[in-house]
């Protein structure tokens, strides 16, 4: 097994915050299909530190949603991994989250979040992009780009804007294919999402990996 690089521990203040957002979300009920699902939302997530934090669209049946790790379990998990890997990354050196926290189900099958789901999450995903304060925000799909544009009042389209870097005011906005088989299979093979990962240490301070971030000052 790869050994895990040692990542900068986050400040005590923003861990006890992430705590209480945790909290926050597992005791969330807005959404009555997914009132039974657990929020995925912990320290698995990723580091509070991390320059870079990756948006997808919600735990799947047999990833997260089995597992409570972001994109752990499944093929979807394994393509990510590969891809992490590609660029000399590792889960401990970034943050993984969806713009819907729980596992949405249609007949015990996987199903496509609502957009009224998708908003009651907005101010999780809100709170954890302000809390964490990334250089960069990958987008991984048209459901988690959708989650940024509520939170950004942006109409970003993923066919229009993959793998370029949008400006907003606190971080590169930066959309991408998600790395689901069915994606991988019919729409962005895994070949072009290597390509398409590669660009984003661009755009990454130190052009490599995730070193702690200098607090933005807030008057």
């Amino acid at each position: 097994m790869k050994k895990q690089k040692i990542a900068p521990i986050a400040p005590e203040q923003t861990r006890k915050k992430f705590k209480l957002l945790e909290k926050q979300a597992a005791k969330c009920r807005l959404c009555p299909a997914l009132a039974d699902q657990p929020a995925i939302l912990s320290s698995a997530n990723g580091n509070l530190n991390a320059k870079i934090i990756f948006v997808a669209e919600a735990p799947g049946r047999f990833g997260a949603g089995r597992t409570g790790i972001p994109f752990h379990g499944d093929k979807s998990g394994d393509n990510f991994e590969t891809l992490l890997e590609h660029i000399g990354l590792t889960r401990a050196e970034v943050f993984i989250t969806n713009a819907a926290l729980c596992n949405p189900l249609e007949n015990g099958n996987n199903r496509r979040p609502k957009a009224s789901e998708i908003k009651n999450c907005s101010p999780f995903l809100k709170e954890t992009l302000d809390l964490i304060s990334p250089q960069v925000v990958v987008t991984l799909g048209s459901v988690g780009l959708q989650g940024l544009n509520l939170i950004l009042e942006t109409r970003y389209q993923l066919k229009e804007n993959v793998a370029q870097p949008l400006t907003t005011p606190n971080f590169i906005l930066f959309p991408l294919y998600h790395p689901s088989p069915r994606v991988t299979n019919w729409m962005r093979p895994l070949t072009q999402q290597k390509k398409d990962f590669k660009k984003i240490l661009r755009h990454i301070s130190d052009g490599k990996r995730s070193i702690p971030n200098k607090r933005r000052k807030t008057n």
